[in-house]
C-alpha cells in the first residue's frame, strides 16, 4: 500500500488498516462528518466537492488509485467537504488516532505527510489562480496547461470534462463555448476525452 509516497506500511499501523467498497456515487463521508481516519485508494476514483450556498458543485481535488487524501482529518474534528466515488473503487482506511501514533514514531512518514501537506498547498494555489483569470478561455487555456504538465502536449482526461468545470469555477457551457473557441483559433484539437495543446504556451 503506498501511503503518503511510502510504499512500506509503517509497523505502528500494522493490522489497524481496515477497507470499504464503495459503489459509484456513494458518499465515504459527508461534510460534518466526524473526521475518523485517512484514505488510501487501492482502485478507482474519488472527488471531494463542497457544493456552494447557491448550489454549484466545486471539486477540490481528485484522488485516484494510489493516491492519500483526508489528510486535513487529522488536525480536525469533522471532515470538511464530500467524498465522493466517481467510480466504483476500494479505499484503504487509515484510523486517525493510529495514524498520529505512527507519526510521533516514523520520521520518514512525518516528513511524507509535511510533503504531502504542502504539494496539496501549491495545487490549492495553482487552482485559486485560475479561478482569478477572468476570460473563460483563458482560464481553459491555463487549466489545461497546469493539466499537461511539463513538455507534454496531450492531456487524455479519465473522466467527463465537464467535471474539469467544476474545478475551475465555470459552468460546463462556458467550459465547452471556451473549448470549442480555442479549437476554431487553432490552440487545441479535440477527440473525446483527448486534447493536444498545438498553441505555444502563451
Amino acid at each position: 500500500m503506498d501511503l503518503l509516497g511510502l510504499k512500506r506500511l509503517p509497523p505502528a499501523l500494522a493490522g489497524r488498516t481496515a477497507h470499504r467498497a464503495l459503489a459509484r456515487g456513494a458518499a465515504l463521508f459527508r461534510q460534518g462528518d466526524p473526521a475518523s481516519a485517512v484514505y488510501v485508494v487501492e482502485s478507482g476514483r474519488l472527488s471531494l466537492q463542497r457544493v456552494t450556498a447557491d448550489g454549484a458543485r466545486v471539486i477540490l481535488h481528485v484522488a485516484r488509485a494510489g493516491d492519500s487524501f483526508a489528510e486535513a482529518s487529522l488536525f480536525s474534528e469533522v471532515y470538511h467537504c464530500d467524498a465522493i466515488a466517481e467510480t466504483a473503487a476500494r479505499i484503504v482506511v487509515v484510523p486517525k488516532a493510529a495514524l498520529l501514533t505512527a507519526l510521533n514514531q516514523e520520521p520518514a512518514l512525518l516528513a511524507a505527510l509535511t510533503a504531502r501537506l504542502a504539494h496539496l498547498v501549491q495545487g490549492l494555489r495553482a487552482r485559486l489562480e485560475l479561478r482569478n483569470v477572468r476570460s473563460a478561455r483563458a482560464r481553459v487555456w491555463q487549466a489545461l496547461l497546469l493539466a499537461a504538465g511539463g513538455e507534454a502536449r496531450t492531456i487524455s482526461f479519465d473522466r467527463p470534462l465537464k467535471d474539469l468545470a467544476a474545478e475551475i469555477g465555470l459552468s460546463h457551457e462556458a467550459l465547452y463555448r471556451a473549448l470549442a473557441g480555442l479549437e476554431a483559433a487553432g490552440r487545441i484539437r479535440r477527440a473525446r476525452r483527448r486534447i493536444t495543446l498545438l498553441a505555444p504556451d502563451t
